[in-house]
């Protein structure tokens, strides 16, 4: 009952702060450029607290659904207007102005993810060092050159201490089914130029897959296949399998260290297979059913073990991804710009049906992911912010009616043509872009509550 109230209020405090920023950028270009701001609404529906502020008497609202908020500002076609006050009114305004004004609130969205990577980077994070563990015969990254023991410099000129680092600078590569050029050190530490062809790679795969470098063949940690947990009524437990036991065997294929335990049970869930443990000197025959569980609407087979964190951490290098106050300011744009392309292809690609619509997210995976981030962290949570505050600032810049970008592009087409879009066609518009937008609630919906069901 704790962790649902403490996922509820990081999702409600995660809410708060991307809306009010989005809707402050709106509320301050508006203010610069002399248009007059009725109110700030931060939520949507009835006020749960109002007051105004300000020479204008903007009216400043706190509403009782968290999703969404919206600045109301002076206009004739919402409703009368004072002569006195036409040149504040929102309609009256230029086009360039009126632009601004609605391109505010995704640049906001953006300058935010840029501040938020800013301090991280200057912070500093902790993770792994990017040290090969195993690789898989035959894999991307074997074919590439890559070697067991090898140390991942840099990917396309950034540098990668971490594994989040190099996931990071490979991203953009996987969503756009390019090649990536890598610098790795051998164990006689020198540094060769090595390149990843990613063309057949499968996106769909990677993207929501719990180990993503599995797809390219490489293992994280060489952790021996020792038991550190056995999960209460799981299949390992129902089978015999007890802590401490070490496996050699699943199936057919020899055991040598945990990575391997995930990749073979990847489809066999509800499948009987048998298994070997050493269990003090002694070798045991057992048989276990893996049970199905979905992972970002993939299927994979589980036993419900787990290795002992104590040798996860004692066999990871762990190092501080950091940079200083002015190599930072380069480093978070660059972010950014990854983020925003990476977010932005996988949009282009669930139109084109290469990503799977499962890829959708809504507010409960949003909530349950706050609430995770937070768990661990400021740092995780900062990092939840701005990956959400970007994918928030592309949302609104799609050219469909009743989001920014749709009004952006009826200015375009206003700019054109010398006139304004008619209210007929504006309507209907309007009509279309709520369709679409509950069509996609509806989808996103319905994703959160498979996973959740999973």
């Amino acid at each position: 009952m704790l962790s649902i109230f403490f996922t509820i209020i990081s999702f409600l405090i995660a809410i708060g702060i991307l809306v009010a920023i989005h809707e402050f950028g709106h509320f301050w270009v508006a203010r610069k450029l002399g248009v007059k701001v009725l109110r700030f609404s931060i939520g949507m529906g009835k006020p749960l607290w109002k007051k105004k502020f300000g020479k204008d008497d903007t009216e400043f609202v706190l509403a009782i659904f968290p999703i969404g908020g919206y600045v109301s500002m002076l206009n004739e076609q919402e409703g009368e207007v004072d002569k006195s006050e036409l040149h504040r009114a929102f309609n009256r305004q230029a086009i360039w102005r009126r632009s601004l004004i609605v391109l505010a609130g995704p640049a906001f969205n953006f300058l935010f993810a840029f501040v938020a990577y800013w301090l991280i980077a200057v912070w500093g994070v902790m993770g792994p060092k990017a040290v090969i563990s195993q690789l898989e015969p035959g894999s991307i990254a074997a074919q590439a050159g890559l070697e067991r023991n090898m140390e991942i410099v840099s990917v396309e000129g950034w540098h990668t201490p971490t594994w989040s680092a190099v996931f990071q600078e490979i991203l953009p590569g996987v969503v756009g089914s390019s090649r990536v050029n890598m610098k790795a050190k051998d164990s006689a530490g020198i540094t060769r130029d090595y390149v990843l062809d990613l063309s057949e790679l499968n996106v769909d795969r990677v993207m929501r897959h719990p180990r993503p470098f599995d797809a390219l063949g490489i293992y994280l940690a060489d952790l021996p296949a020792v038991v550190g947990k056995v999960v209460e009524a799981s299949p390992a437990q129902k089978a015999g399998m007890q802590q401490g036991d070490q496996l050699i065997s699943l199936g057919e294929k020899k055991i040598n260290h945990w990575s391997q335990i995930g990749r073979y049970l990847e489809d066999k869930a509800n499948k009987k297979i048998k298994l070997i443990v050493k269990r003090n000197g002694e070798l045991i025959d057992l048989t276990i059913t893996p049970r199905e569980v979905i992972y970002d609407g993939r299927k994979f087979g589980q036993i419900g073990i787990a290795p002992d964190p104590e040798l996860i951490t004692s066999t990871s290098e762990y190092v501080n991804n950091q940079y200083g106050p002015v190599d930072a300011i380069g480093y978070s744009l660059h972010r950014t710009w990854v983020v925003s392309y990476v977010t932005l292809r996988a949009v282009g690609l669930i139109v084109t049906g290469e990503m799977s619509l499962t890829n959708i997210s809504g507010p409960v995976t949003i909530a349950v992911v706050a609430g995770k981030s937070a768990s661990i962290g400021l740092v995780q949570f900062i990092l939840f912010l701005a990956l959400v505050s970007i994918s928030l600032g592309i949302l609104n810049l799609l050219p469909i009616p009743v989001l920014d970008g749709g009004h952006f592009f009826y200015y375009i087409v206003e700019a054109i043509k010398g006139s304004p879009v008619s209210e007929t066609v504006e309507a209907i518009g309007q009509r279309i872009g709520i369709l679409l937008l509950v069509m996609l609630m509806i989808l996103a919906f319905y994703n959160d509550i498979v996973r959740l069901a999973a």
